[in-house]
């Protein structure tokens, strides 16, 4: 991670603030997520096919996290993936860890039905 952000280029539409605000979101997250994968590494309380299932999703939102933090750090953050367009700060305050902006992932999401 960069010490400092104002060295790092990020997407035109995207303040320094508010890149700053979105990596302590991925950040806190991703502390979520670790704590999250340990509980269910033995869990007590569900089913194990359950306790496997949520930790592959759960491994799956860190890994998507781990790639946002990486796009911040190569100045690509904020910029969709499939077609260049920015992702609007709203959206990102919302999906911290989206690569696709919403038309693109509602293609995304239609392929897969």
């Amino acid at each position: 991670m960069p010490a400092r952000l104002e060295s790092v280029p990020t997407a035109i539409h995207l303040t320094t603030d508010q890149v700053e605000r979105l990596r302590r979101l991925l950040i806190e997250e991703y502390s979520d997520r670790q704590a999250r994968a340990v509980e269910l590494q033995d869990p007590i309380d569900l089913e194990p096919d359950l306790a496997e299932v949520l930790l592959a999703r759960n491994c799956e939102a860190m890994d998507e996290i781990e790639a946002a933090l990486k796009r911040i750090a190569d100045g690509t953050y904020g910029t969709c993936a499939v077609c260049g367009a920015p992702i609007p700060f709203e959206r990102l305050e919302i999906v911290p860890a989206a690569d696709r902006c919403v038309a693109c992932q509602a293609d995304r999401d239609r392929a897969l039905r």
